[in-house]
């Protein structure tokens, strides 16, 4: 049984990570378990927290409730992001009909904003406002190695908990695997999530910095590596690009076009691979290259993406 924690506020915080870190409902006898308070101190909680609509009871078991997720709406990089990205990523799951995730860097963590694969979206352990270890899935590796050298000895300095066999183990693997990441502008992963599924990854850049990764996953014995990876790419240069220029809470409107409007726009994404993996950040074509371009026509989704 866990340490009780002392204060009303650390009991309360308690409760709702366990809740955060769980994959449903949870009954009152798991909540006390598991954050080590008394029966009746996590009941009286948990019914203050139903109470306020920050947690839902159905029968005898709790789950999060409507109130945590508007709260979770509002926060600003979150919300900008999502709406931002939300039309491409629409746009690559109806082209490829797999799973798609827009996800970001938290900690030791991604957090996933955003998930679009129908039926076939059950078999990923991944759902919105969800974690995992960033350095077993493809959106975490791409933004682990775009991430400034302090975040990435910081997350080494954690340990690597592995999900699968095929995970990453040690320091020295996961930093060649940053490496090449670096090198061709994209992540991919294969069974270190999930056994049989795998996944290709491209950042999002924001002025220069990474803030969020967009996703494609699904069987990998499909051989459509070569395909998946242009279109996450060009859906990432496009996020990128539009985030860049998206009013921001506090902005000065969409003043940041004026300072990027005379760069080259990103390229198709039928361009030659060897622009798409240049491996310098500032070579055309590169993400960080496309992160900085000006603003795009609105993106069809009656035109095809690539290859």
């Amino acid at each position: 049984m866990a340490e009780a924690p002392a204060s009303m506020f650390d009991r309360v915080v308690v409760i709702l990570g366990i809740f955060e870190r769980a994959s449903g409902s949870l009954t009152l006898g798991q909540v006390s378990v598991r954050s080590g308070l008394p029966r009746s101190s996590a009941h009286r909680i948990l019914q203050q927290l139903v109470n306020v609509r920050w947690l839902e009871r159905v029968d005898n078991e709790y789950t999060l409730g409507l109130r945590m997720f508007e709260l979770g709406s509002l926060v600003p990089q979150r919300a900008r992001i999502g709406d931002v990205a939300r039309p491409f990523i629409h746009e690559l799951y109806s082209r490829t009909g797999n799973v798609v995730h827009l996800a970001m860097l938290d900690g030791g963590d991604v957090v996933y904003l955003d998930k679009l694969g129908g039926a076939s979206a059950n078999a990923l352990p991944s759902r919105v406002g969800g974690r995992l270890p960033a350095h077993c899935t493809a959106v975490g590796k791409v933004l682990l190695a775009y991430s400034p050298r302090s975040v990435i000895e910081r997350y080494l300095a954690n340990g690597l908990r592995g999900r699968t066999t095929a995970s990453i183990a040690t320091e020295r693997a996961l930093e060649t695997a940053l490496q090449e990441i670096r090198n061709c502008g994209y992540a991919m992963e294969s069974d270190e999530a999930v056994p049989g599924v795998g996944c290709i990854a491209a950042p999002i850049f924001e002025f220069g910095s990474v803030v969020a990764a967009v996703s494609v996953s699904g069987n990998r014995q499909v051989p459509r590596a070569e395909e998946m990876k242009h279109r996450v790419m060009w859906a990432a240069a496009e996020i990128s690009r539009r985030s860049a220029v998206a009013p921001r809470p506090g902005a000065m409107g969409n003043l940041s076009a004026m300072f990027v409007a005379d760069l080259p726009t990103v390229p198709s994404v039928a361009a030659g691979e060897g622009d798409m993996a240049h491996g310098d950040d500032e070579a055309p074509g590169s993400p960080r290259r496309a992160a900085l371009a000006g603003p795009v026509p609105a993106p069809s989704l009656r035109q095809p993406m690539g290859a």
